[in-house]
């Protein structure tokens, strides 16, 4: 639960800072919230006893309908750590963001702890 707070705490940082955001305006979210996404991250077998640890932030594009267009590591951790997180926030759907108001195609960073 700690974690999971953290992963929260650090995605609403992480989206405020990266994409600043006007009236009007909302970042795409994934449907279930950031526990949707955790629940879906699997830490991997090929890193387990070599005490890696820390985060990686996945900057995902979402359209207007909340599929995800394409995802990007924004920043790295281990290429085990970092294919995971992808196919955690790939598995998730997204409520699309919005600009003015409308659904629009929006960016937002994932932050995912390992």
């Amino acid at each position: 639960m700690k974690n999971l707070f953290l992963v929260v705490v650090l995605f609403l940082v992480a989206s405020n800072l990266t994409f600043s955001q006007k009236k009007g305006d909302k970042s795409p979210m994934p449907i279930g919230g950031m526990e949707a996404v955790a629940k879906k991250v699997v830490y991997p077998d090929e890193i387990k006893g070599k005490n890696i640890k820390g985060e990686v932030q996945v900057m995902v594009t979402v359209d207007s309908t909340g599929s995800i267009l394409a995802t990007k590591i924004y920043k790295a951790l281990h290429p085990a750590c970092d294919s995971a997180a992808v196919k955690a926030v790939r598995s998730v759907k997204f409520k699309p963001g919005e600009k003015n108001g409308k659904k629009a195609i929006k960016k937002v960073i994932i932050p995912i702890s390992f």
